[in-house]
Formats: C-alpha cells, structure tokens, sequence
C-alpha cells in the first residue's frame, strides 16, 4: 500500500479506477497467511526466462528429498535454472573441504539457495576456515558471510495428520547470526570451557523489525518476545527491551513477553495460543523443533533465512543417514521450503498451490504417507502423490 501510494503521488496523469486496482492486486497478491513470502528484489534471470537459483542436496537424505522437491516445484510449471554443487560432510570426507570459495562466489551470483540438510557429527565435526575467518560448520559459514539474519521457520498442522491438538499455526521468527551460536569457545584450564553469548542492538533491531512486518504482511495479531532476562539480565534484558521499543512502532499488533522455559510447557499445553514467536538464537532453535513435534514431524516443517541481499531454503531436520538410501525419507520440509522459495521468487500462486495439494495428500493417509507421519509409503510414492494433485 505503501508502494502504490508513493506510485500515485508522483504520477504526473491520475491513474485510472481500474489501473489502481490492478496495482492494488499486484501488491495484496505477494501475501498469505501461513507460510510468509519476503520478496526478493534482487532474484536473477537466465537468458531463457527462467529463474536461477543455487542447488546444494547435502547430506543422508538430502539428494533424495532435494530431488523430490524438485519433481515437484517443476509440476508447478515454473521455469528454475539450476546451478547444482556438492557441499556438506560427505563432501569433506572426499575431498577434505566442506564449503569453498567456489560455493560461495556461486551464491553471490544467484543470490538465492536450495539445499539439502548437512550432517554435522557433535565432537567430530572439523571446524572450516575461509575467506580468513573460522567456522564451526558450512551452515555457519552462509549465515555469517551472507548476513541471513532471519531464520524464518513456519508450523502448521495439516488435516489428516494425527496430533493431540487443532488449529496449530505458529510462525517462529529466530535471530540467525549472535546469541551462544557464534562458535567463540575457549578452554580456561584443563577443568573449564567458556562460551560467548552475544546480543547486539543491530541483529536484535533487524529481528524485531522482521517479526512484526512478517506478522503485518500475513494478517496476524500477536508477537511474543521469548527470553530469559531472570537470568540473563543483561543479554536478554537488552534483546527484550529491544524488541519492546520495536513493538511500540506496531501499535496493530499485540505484543507480549514470555519466559522461554515457561514457554515450552505452555506450548504442550496448548499451542494454539501462540501466533508469532521472536526470539534469540538459542531459544529460536529449541522452540521450532518443539513447535515441529507439535504439528506431527521435523519432516513437516520449512524454513527460510533472509539477509539484505539473500535468502536459502532448506528443511528444519537434519540428514538422517539412518535411512539415506532406503526411499523412506519425508519429503515435505523440503517441498514446503520450495514453496518459500517460490514465493520470495515472487510465485505466490505456485507456492499456494503446492501446499493445497499436499492438504489433499495428506488427508489420504496410508500408502501416500511415510513411516514417520503414520503411512505405509516412500518417498517417491508421497511425490508422486502431491505432483498428481497438482
């Protein structure tokens, strides 16, 4: 609306009745309540028409979902020119680097990513270096030099799909770059570790900012700041005053506080409560993955990361090596994360489509789901399904 407005006031020749209305319906198009579309202004074309974007298919089952999702976002008919690397563990294992310059001079050119999830081994995992800084893993290693400030991850309850609740729409906007997730650790002595947790006012300004035009753009009411400034006085304290002098921009929007532990329970309890979530690194990761269990599977649930300048989509859940190869993977997180994609591509109805068609799929049960939602089928079975629906 804003955009149409600055439009009007500096067109020398009054558009038409019927010119504003189509200019209104471009703009109330790139929205829906649900799974949120940030617009990519900086997406790039090939010389075909077709859109680029960065494919990297990860870890365990990440080249078979990868490749489900892409069976699926090309049933769309939406035209994607694929750029497509190896990079992840196993990637290391053969050739001894998990990320490189190449993978992200691939990036800066598209701008936006599809990927599979990584395997990262607790204990075992190499820490990498590039472009002279240290990391503690390929993922940190986009979120930090890409700036992807915003891990957007939604969780809703499909019909069909059993859960001990109804009505479960939460949409958890999580700080992506601070918090205890920098990597800084250090031994004091034998017998102690230290770890830095870090809140500033630019990563928690740009979150809040983010959690409220999220909310505004979707239609919904509520925003509830996660913390635990108890204990954390000065860390979480600053991030909640923060979020609080945010709030006081958006007076439309309901905005409340809720300790982060107290959160969960409440959340069990009855999740249909809770709108939109903003919160901390740490907390952020904790309460998507709870919020994914709510909802009947991490195999349920996408997520986006968003900077300035670029965006990569992938699953919430990690590689699952247990059931690589054994086409028993869920395919959805990472179709849902197509559907994100197309919408920051700026293809709304796509996106919208795939997401009615897995509604249908869902309700079928059986042999059209696998083993973790209750079903009896694979993964190219659960495809083949949503691609009919389309």
């Amino acid at each position: 609306l804003r955009g149409l407005a600055l439009h009007v006031s500096h067109t020398r020749v009054r558009p038409s009745t019927y010119e504003r209305a189509i200019m209104l319906l471009r703009a109330t198009r790139q929205t829906k309540r649900g799974i949120t579309q940030i617009p990519n202004k900086n997406r790039g074309f090939s010389s075909g028409g077709a859109y680029r974007v960065l494919q990297f298919h990860g870890d365990g089952v990440g080249p078979e979902i990868v490749g489900a999702a892409e069976r699926v976002l090309e049933a769309t008919g939406v035209k994607i020119e694929w750029t497509r690397m190896d990079m992840g563990y196993e990637t290391y294992e053969r050739t001894g680097h998990v990320i490189t310059e190449d993978h992200l001079q691939a990036l800066e050119d598209t701008k936006v990513l599809f990927k599979g999830p990584l395997t990262i081994p607790p204990g075992k995992n190499p820490y990498t270096e590039i472009r002279g800084r240290k990391f503690t893993s390929g993922n940190q290693v986009l979120r930090k030099c890409f700036d992807l400030y915003a891990n957007v991850r939604p969780a809703k309850l499909f019909p069909g799909l059993k859960s001990r609740f109804e009505d479960v729409d939460l949409l958890v906007v999580r700080e992506n770059t601070e918090d205890v997730y920098t990597g800084e650790e250090k031994w004091v002595n034998d017998d102690t570790v230290e770890g830095v947790k870090r809140i500033t006012r630019k990563a928690s300004t740009r979150i809040a900012k983010k959690a409220f035009e999220l909310a505004e753009k979707a239609g919904r009411k509520r925003v509830t700041a996660v913390h635990k400034a108890n204990v954390c006085k000065q860390a979480d304290g600053f991030f909640l005053d923060i979020a609080r002098d945010v709030a006081s921009s958006h007076p439309l929007i309901k905005f409340d506080e809720q300790l982060a532990d107290s959160l969960l329970t409440k959340m069990v309890m009855d999740p249909s409560e809770w709108d939109v979530l903003l919160c901390p690194n740490l907390y952020g990761d904790m309460v998507s993955d709870l919020a994914a269990g709510i909802v009947g599977s991490l195999g349920l649930c996408p997520s986006g990361q968003y900077g300035d300048e670029y965006a990569v989509f992938e699953p919430c859940h990690g590689s699952a090596p247990d059931i690589a190869g054994k086409n028993i993977s869920n395919p959805v997180s990472q179709v849902l994360s197509g559907a994100m994609l197309l919408r920051h591509l700026g293809e709304p109805e796509a996106a919208t489509r795939i997401e009615q068609a897995l509604e249908k799929v869902t309700v079928k049960g059986g042999e059209y789901l696998t083993p973790d939602l209750g079903g009896t089928g694979t993964n190219t079975a659960m495809t083949d399904a949503i691609i009919a629906e389309l």
